[in-house]
């Protein structure tokens, strides 16, 4: 009850009579199978469309070696042709399917491609160049040491080395070095050149494998890089003093002593430091200012300063200094950017070091050791993070490829490289290996080239048991084979594609009974004739599965070659297609079966003849008639209990029961008397009415069609005292037409006259 404790107006909510019950889903499947790649842990995973299983999942299989085919093929009990999963896929999707939960099955023996990396400093060349040049642009600066520095040019196709040389200048923004020595021969990006320096080292720095087993992995490749993760300003110290831009008031010749500049705020003597640096075009001097004269100011360059000509109106500016000493502490313009233990490098313009951020206090950056120069408020700090790359090349097509930026090699941060991988990547997984070092001369590099190929990837096939198609079940999202649909709760028609084995069907049927809100379409073993597929059918009683026959026929886009596929993935998309343009209450028969041959699409002829020993028994005939194509021609379980024989029965009401069950969760812990009764019959009267109006129900009537008794004649006195609320509910389905008969007799007009 509420509480009224003070005067004014009080608000309330209250409920407005029977919640509504939504109908649930029933056109989501569940398929199990071997696919070429994607994810074999956790749930199974959604796909919408047959691209985003080839995306995840991978494209179509090729036939295994022969031995392996045999063992399978040709086992009546326990086999299967489990690499016609993808087609079966295809046949889903193509019958009108648009959601799917996959579960990937692999081999108990099937191992994973790895590779490791070494450490070196490597950068690509981000430009083409000419023989005789010597400036190249390359993918980074970072890690290089400057001017000075030895560097090797590498061929990209064969490794072999180019050209060895010196660099006499560098600029970092246009991660460009001018060399001491022409190059003997061109360079090229497209043929993947690098240029290295010093030596690789071959310790292990970090792991690398494909997110699943299988040899697919072998098919992929990963890259890691130093990146500049933010280019941050260098602050002059607060006691440099004020700051001056002004420009030549008069022409200076190169060799010129002296320039002069006009009077500017800032520029005065007094105020000014001794040590006072300018920056008079591209070029830093350190400079002494005399007295204003007349509203100019001399500035003289120190002795040997070599310099262009400049002319009058040039920019010349006051540059302040960061430091004054060799500190650890400097003032960083977007210091908030940094982190405890970022790499950052340093540019003086003649050297560049490395350093580690030690703490951050406001735009004070303190670092682990001394800087080794003067820094300027025109230089800039580069903080190095982690570029990985990762790309797959498809054998059936298409290409994966991924970038992540501003990863971290060492912490506890989500942007670590190996927890961003972990969380965002569907290619690859990330070890820390003991050699790893945030230094970026000492990066993580293959031994060769920039890109490191995966390897060692086996899907041991000749390892696959009928135990990793059934499952175990080892919790939630850790499941697998058939157990792990029951991870999703939405799957509402389950199968497993070209498994005739008698203990995977029969896991099948199992889950589906035990589970009681979904419905297994089985395949027969192909090839069966008529006496075959019945004796294959004694084994089931279930109103919890459906089986088709024949096989289908359908193009392999792998081989070109016409094949024969289990009908059960067509089938359950032929479900899906029945389900959304009619109903769930519609037999899924008398439908054209699409996505196989438009001639000799079913694997064998069945004839009237046939028809009338398959359909007494359960077997739903796949058909061919002239002029209406290839049709679903059966509509029967695999019950003995003629009140479940029909398929559209059955499922008809698993729709019911999974939605009263989902709907009426809200009655939990009601008070247990007759309004929550009244409300209970309303909710669910409300429901199976609109299910009549749709045409699911029989009757003319609403009274007709179903009835709802919840009261003191479905509870006892004993079962209010033990917490129970008993609704009795009678619906009557409409059954399929299933024979339609005409009956005509022979009359004449005088005999209806007489």
């Amino acid at each position: 009850m509420p509480e009224y404790l003070s005067p004014g107006v009080h608000i309330e909510e209250i409920d407005a009579g029977p919640r509504p019950i939504a109908g649930v889903g029933t056109s989501t499947a569940g398929m199990v199978g071997v696919t070429a790649r994607g994810p074999a842990a956790g749930k199974p995973r959604l796909v919408t469309n047959f691209l985003e299983f080839q995306n995840t999942f991978g494209g179509f299989l090729p036939e295994p070696d022969a031995s392996v085919r045999a063992a399978w093929a040709d086992d009546p009990a326990e086999g299967g042709r489990w690499w016609l999963f993808p087609l079966a896929v295809k046949g889903f999707f193509d019958n009108g399917g648009q959601r799917l939960y996959v579960k990937r099955v692999v081999s108990g023996r099937a191992t994973r491609a790895s590779g490791t990396l070494g450490h070196g400093l490597v950068s690509r060349i981000a430009a083409d160049a000419a023989p005789g040049a010597t400036g190249l642009e390359l993918g980074h600066l970072l890690g290089f040491t400057g001017v000075g520095q030895r560097i090797e040019i590498f061929r990209g196709d064969d490794r072999q080395s180019l050209h060895a040389a010196t660099v006499v200048a560098y600029d970092v923004a246009a991660r460009r070095v001018e060399l001491d020595a022409r190059l003997p021969a061109g360079v090229r990006t497209a043929r993947g050149d690098y240029a290295r320096a010093g030596t690789l080292g071959t310790e292990p720095t970090l792991g690398f494998s494909a997110i699943s087993p299988g040899s697919w992995g072998g098919a992929v490749q990963v890259r890691v890089l130093p990146v500049s993760g933010a280019s941050l300003p260098v602050l002059p110290d607060p006691r440099e003093g004020p700051q001056f831009i002004t420009r030549l008031t008069a022409d200076a010749a190169a060799d010129s002593a002296t320039v002069t500049v006009a009077a500017a705020s800032g520029l005065d003597p007094d105020e000014l430091p001794a040590d006072l640096w300018a920056q008079i075009g591209p070029d830093r001097f350190k400079v002494q200012a005399g007295r204003p004269d007349g509203g100019t100011v001399t500035l003289t360059l120190p002795d040997g300063a070599v310099h262009p000509p400049w002319r009058a109106g040039l920019t010349v500016r006051r540059v302040r200094r960061g430091n004054t000493a060799p500190v650890r502490t400097l003032r960083i313009g977007g210091a908030s950017r940094l982190y405890r233990g970022a790499v950052v490098q340093l540019d003086d313009g003649t050297k560049l070091t490395v350093r580690n951020v030690v703490s951050i206090a406001d735009d004070l950056v303190t670092l682990d050791e001394p800087l080794p120069g003067t820094y300027f408020d025109t230089d800039r700090i580069q903080l190095i993070e982690a570029q990985v790359s990762t790309r797959f090349t498809d054998p059936s097509g298409g290409t994966v490829t991924e970038t992540f930026d501003n990863l971290r090699l060492s912490g506890d941060s989500p942007a670590l490289l190996t927890t961003a991988l972990a969380d965002r990547s569907r290619l690859v997984r990330a070890a820390v290996l003991p050699g790893l070092s945030t230094d970026p001369a000492a990066f993580p590099v293959p031994e060769t080239g920039s890109w490191l190929t995966l390897a060692g990837g086996d899907d041991a096939h000749d390892g696959l048991s009928v135990g990793d198609f059934t499952g175990v079940d080892g919790g939630s999202g850790q499941r697998t084979g058939i157990v792990a649909l029951e991870d999703i709760d939405e799957v509402a028609v389950c199968a497993v594609p070209g498994m005739w084995s008698g203990t995977v069907e029969s896991a099948l049927v199992t889950h589906c009974e035990q589970l009681k809100d979904r419905f297994a379409v089985l395949d027969p073993r192909d090839g069966l004739d008529i006496e075959g597929v019945q004796t294959f059918r004694e084994r089931f009683d279930t109103k919890y599965a459906a089986l088709y026959y024949p096989w289908l026929v359908t193009r392999d886009p792998l081989t070109g070659r016409d094949v024969e596929v289990p009908p059960s993935g067509h089938l359950a998309g032929v479900y899906a297609r029945v389900d959304v343009e009619r109903g769930v209450h519609k037999a899924p028969a008398n439908t054209v079966i699409r996505g196989i041959r438009a001639t000799d699409g079913i694997a064998q002829d069945i004839t009237r003849r046939h028809q009338d020993v398959l359909n007494p028994r359960g077997i739903n005939a796949l058909r061919f008639f002239p002029g209406l194509g290839h049709r679903v021609w059966g509509a029967r379980t695999l019950s003995s209990d003629s009140s479940w024989k029909y398929v559209n029965v059955r499922r008809l009401f698993l729709y019911l029961e999974e939605s009263i069950d989902e709907g009426t969760q809200w009655v939990v812990f009601e008070p247990n008397d007759e309004a929550l009764w009244a409300l209970v019959r309303q909710t669910v009267a409300n429901f199976l009415t609109t299910v009549w109006r749709s045409g699911a129900l029989a009757g003319t009537t609403a009274d007709e069609a179903f009835f709802v008794a919840c009261d003191r004649t479905t509870m006892t006195e004993d079962d209010l005292a033990n917490g129970r609320l008993i609704c009795v509910i009678g619906v009557a389905p409409v059954f399929p037409a299933e024979f339609v008969i005409f009956r005509i007799q022979q009359k004449t007009r005088e005999t209806q006259l007489a």
